[in-house]
């Protein structure tokens, strides 16, 4: 078990002065390896106290095997970015003359091992949620914007009342004014992880409305606000490598929203190809 996984695995038994800790830990693993407890203290805005007793609550004999497994994490498991982990991952491939097929092949299998942890329950419950909205609203900020917006064109092509939420503040505004238990609200939080959608969260939740999450971390910032989130982990810290897995696994959210009514989405199909194709065809007349 690497110290990620220890970490996750005790982070909602831990006291919230120590979830602090262990929201630093991860999120600042080459900090850690080189700073003292009581600075690791001061930038989660605790006590140094604190930080010795979340190593012993997550199992650890104290700070010096913190440091000592972090430093083992960064070495097997960790690159300092998004970008640095994305290129170092791929070196190995550069010379491979099959070099397509492989990138793709690595992608397939972060999709299987997803689809390998899914909730399934869960998986059904917000399909059908999606399909009984009257509106869903989608929400991504920087790197998860990319996701919203491809999960925004496609669902808007197949049913009425799915708008993209632009993050600017008159246009959010108006959008919350719109918001309540009729709505689902779903939005994409991946790392590095944005407060706007946590605050999002707790406004459309105040208003009555379904909130589905999805994520890349168990100990992601959106669990503290929603029940309801979909974990896509996968080992390397890359919203880059993570994008083709995001994709597939929102197509299969579409593809399960539209198994609760088949003829309803047909008919929404026709409509939609209908008006397409007179459109076309009239805009070059």
């Amino acid at each position: 078990m690497t110290i990620k996984e220890r970490i996750e695995q005790h982070f909602f038994q831990l006291s919230k002065s120590q979830q602090k800790v262990a929201t630093v830990v991860l999120n600042n693993p080459a900090y850690i390896s080189t700073h003292a407890a009581a600075e690791i203290g001061q930038l989660a805005n605790t006590s140094e106290t604190t930080v010795i007793r979340f190593c012993y609550a997550v199992g650890l004999t104290g700070f010096a095997q913190l440091q000592k497994e972090i430093t083992r994490f960064l070495v097997e498991d960790y690159a300092s970015s998004t970008l640095g982990n994305y290129v170092s991952s791929k070196e190995a491939l550069f010379k491979e003359q099959a070099l397509c097929e492989k990138v793709m092949r690595q992608s397939s299998a972060k999709v299987v091992k997803i689809a390998e942890q899914m909730d399934e329950e869960l998986f059904k419950n917000t399909t059908k949620a999606m399909h009984d909205a009257k509106k869903i609203y989608i929400a991504g900020v920087g790197a998860s914007q990319f996701g919203a917006q491809w999960l925004h064109y496609t669902l808007n092509m197949l049913r009425p009342g799915v708008e993209l939420i632009v993050m600017e503040t008159s246009a959010l505004i108006r959008k919350l004014q719109e918001i309540d238990e009729t709505t689902l609200v779903l939005i994409i939080s991946l790392h590095r992880y944005y407060n706007d959608t946590l605050q999002l969260a707790q406004e459309v939740l105040a208003r009555g409305a379904k909130v589905i999450g999805i994520t890349d971390s168990n100990v992601a910032s959106l669990h503290e606000v929603i029940d309801t989130c979909f974990v896509l982990e996968q080992k390397e810290l890359s919203t880059i490598d993570l994008m083709p897995a995001l994709v597939t696994f929102m197509n299969s959210l579409i593809v399960g929203m539209m198994s609760h009514d088949v003829a309803y989405y047909n008919e929404q199909r026709l409509k939609f190809d209908d008006f397409q194709t007179s459109f076309i065809a009239n805009r070059w007349r």
